[in-house]
């Protein structure tokens, strides 16, 4: 029995709430449960006891809308969400009705480059979860109060 590996990624905005581009790897011309194909790979995603910093790398193909999404994503901080599922080909090489979720990234744009081949996303979080670090806060005296003076 064979078995197949599709990625479906969701790029959201920070609120969870909206979403901004779906898209799936594997059945061309074909949407699956809204998902719009488009060529890209997905990295391994890896998981280790520490807790450590992880990052998870996309490849696109050279499209405009694609790079349009991954600019506005740098910008807007948008969240990614790659599920790998794994699944039965079928015979017709129609989407199966059962896919299943064997591992799932959640992150940002970290980084981006782009050759004449395609475009490269690194994708993780920009906090340590092992170390206390919190985002950087604006330095007012609102928060802090008035600053001595010399």
């Amino acid at each position: 029995m064979s078995k197949g590996i599709a990625a479906f990624l969701t790029i959201r905005q920070k609120n969870f709430n909206t979403v901004v581009a779906r898209y799936q790897n594997y059945w061309p011309n074909i949407v699956v449960d809204g998902y719009w194909f488009k060529p890209f790979t997905a990295g391994s995603i890896t998981s280790n006891s520490s807790g450590g910093q992880q990052s998870f790398a996309l490849e696109f193909g050279l499209q405009s809308s694609i790079e349009e999404v991954i600019d506005a994503s740098a910008v807007n901080g948008y969240i990614y969400d790659c599920e790998l599922k794994e699944f039965a080909p079928t015979q017709a090489g129609l989407p199966p009705g059962n896919l299943t979720t064997f591992a799932r990234f959640l992150g940002e744009v970290l980084s981006a480059s782009k050759t004449d081949q395609g475009i490269t996303v690194e994708v993780g979080t920009s906090l340590d979860p092992v170390k206390a670090q919190a985002p950087p806060r604006r330095f007012t005296t609102t928060l802090v109060g008035e600053p001595p003076q010399l």
